[in-house]
């Protein structure tokens, strides 16, 4: 009778690719096993059916989970005191006592120049008419039937002033205003006592509407100045010498220039009522044209 030899089997690795197969399954049912038991520990299996139950009765409220992620963006409070800053002391300066390195304002002026009365300009020792005083005589007044023209002679006067005052002369206004009448005695007195070098009275002639020219009435010892003014005048403007007179001229003694105390002539200046002349008169650009060219005969006047 043979003799049966039991052999034993031994375990032996003849395949790797099974091997690691085999270990691979081994882990993936530990790491199951071990997630199903920590899910059972932590009790998440009973939120998630209660989740489960909340939703299929309508219930809104956040899944755990959601509430666990929002927890988890929420910053930690930091119970820890914190010093509170302790106010620095300021010292307050008495009252009075100025701020130190603040410039101090210079004083507020109260005073307000007067409308009616404006201040004149500081003369200019190099100005060409520096050192002369000049009258100015803007002829008609409240008291004359001519309103409109009376208004323009004492405004148009008004521009010439203030263009010889640029040049540095002294003006001397016989008046400010159209609300009442001057005689001609209190015009030559105002001229006289200002000690005026020099005078030129001011107006527009008021004729038939056809006539148009400009003129100078003067006296025959002031003849040259009065045909020195008509000739720069009608040059600058165009307005043609008024016919009937000796190249614009008319030498006739009035109470204002006999009186004055200096050489004075009457300049008419056109023809308010003739449509040509009055277009010229009361254009800006003329206007500047007319103050220069009595500016420059008072100066050649004066120099000479």
């Amino acid at each position: 009778m043979k003799r049966i030899k039991t052999r034993r089997k031994h375990f032996r690795i003849t395949n790797p690719l099974g091997f690691s197969l085999f270990c691979a399954s081994i882990i993936l049912i530990v790491a199951l096993v071990a997630g199903i038991v920590f899910l059972a520990v932590g009790g998440y299996f009973g939120d998630a059916l209660n989740c489960i139950k909340s939703k299929l009765n309508g219930d809104d409220r956040i899944a755990p989970t959601e509430a666990i992620a929002e927890a988890s963006e929420t910053p930690a409070v930091s119970f820890e005191p914190t010093e509170t800053p302790q106010a620095t002391a300021v010292e307050t300066p008495e009252t009075g006592t100025p701020v130190p390195d603040t410039p101090t304002p210079p004083p507020i002026s109260t005073e307000t120049e007067d409308p009616d009365n404006p201040s004149t300009p500081t003369p200019d020792p190099n100005a060409p008419l520096y050192g002369f005083t000049i009258g100015i005589d803007p002829v008609r007044d409240g008291g004359s039937t001519y309103k409109a023209e009376c208004a323009y002679n004492l405004e148009f006067a008004q521009q010439l002033k203030t263009f010889l005052e640029s040049k540095g002369a002294t003006v001397v206004m016989t008046r400010e205003e159209n609300k009442k009448s001057v005689s001609n005695s209190t015009r030559a007195k105002t001229i006289r006592n200002a000690g005026c070098d020099i005078a030129v009275r001011l107006m527009c002639n008021e004729i038939a509407q056809k006539s148009s020219g400009c003129y100078v009435v003067t006296l025959k010892k002031n003849r040259d100045y009065g045909q020195a003014l008509i000739d720069a005048y009608s040059a600058a403007t165009g307005i043609r010498k008024q016919a009937g007179k000796s190249n614009g001229l008319q030498i006739k003694s009035d109470d204002v220039s006999k009186n004055c105390g200096c050489p004075c002539v009457w300049l008419v200046m056109g023809n308010w009522k003739n449509k040509g002349d009055r277009a010229i008169l009361e254009d800006d650009a003329y206007r500047d044209k007319m103050v220069r060219a009595i500016y420059e005969t008072l100066l050649n006047t004066l120099k000479n």
